[in-house]
């Protein structure tokens, strides 16, 4: 159903005046350009980055192996959530993008790296960096517009359930990384009979052992370990 208030998507139209062959060459000039400038600077960013997350985690860790004490349990959750921001996204996002794999450090290379979420990295490294940064933007090929189920632009076909638009997107919100992994499913294809239900087992099975480690690290291990205080 589209709504009725729906604005008709325009079509591509063809770009007047513009030879593509000449902006190839001025795009990869550009991307050499810029990829010479890639050097030690980036790496001792990163890798400053890195020390200041890994400080904060411990730091609010052990905050909150004294949470008796008053305000040292605001404390290590504070340092805590901004260690999992820049885990996220300064360090995850960047790193599984292959970004630093010419630093050959251990420590920075996509191909191993695990991120401090419940979505596993070869599963986000599919949806995110090929699905994602091929079809940025095109609708019905970058999934991430709207998440398939927030309504974002008028190229979406309205549906009855974006009438909850503000707490669909609030929920999304605070729990954004089990929208991130479940995501990686594409439950929608099953539902709509493109994927029969078997063929999801494989991610599944990955997405069930990530979020076991994180709900045991989060939930269990680390709580135990501060006991009553």
């Amino acid at each position: 159903m589209t709504h009725p208030n729906a604005v008709k998507p325009i079509g591509l139209k063809k770009l007047p005046n513009v030879d593509f062959a000449e902006l190839a060459k001025d795009l990869d000039a550009l991307y050499l350009e810029t990829k010479a400038k890639v050097g030690e600077e980036d790496y001792k960013h990163i890798k400053a980055v890195q020390k200041k997350q890994r400080f904060l985690e411990i730091a609010g860790r052990t905050c909150l192996q004294m949470s008796h004490i008053p305000g040292a349990w605001l404390a290590g959750t504070g340092c805590l959530s901004v260690a999992k921001i820049m885990d996220n996204m300064e360090l995850g996002h960047n790193v599984l993008h292959g970004q630093y794999d010419w630093t050959q450090d251990p420590d920075l290379n996509s191909k191993k790296y695990e991120w401090d979420i419940v979505c596993d990295s070869e599963s986000w490294k599919y949806y995110h960096n090929y699905e994602h940064h091929t079809y940025t933007n095109i609708h019905e090929k970058d999934r991430d517009i709207g998440f398939q189920y927030i309504r974002v632009t008028q190229t979406q076909e309205w549906k009855w359930y974006h009438i909850a638009q503000v707490p669909n997107y609030t929920l999304l919100s605070m729990f954004f990384e089990w929208g991130v992994a479940f995501h990686a499913l594409e439950m929608e294809r099953v539902v709509n009979g493109q994927d029969p239900l078997k063929s999801k087992l494989p991610i599944a099975k990955r997405l069930a052992k990530k979020m076991g480690y994180q709900l045991f690290k989060d939930y269990a291990f680390f709580p135990a370990l501060a006991g009553f205080n």
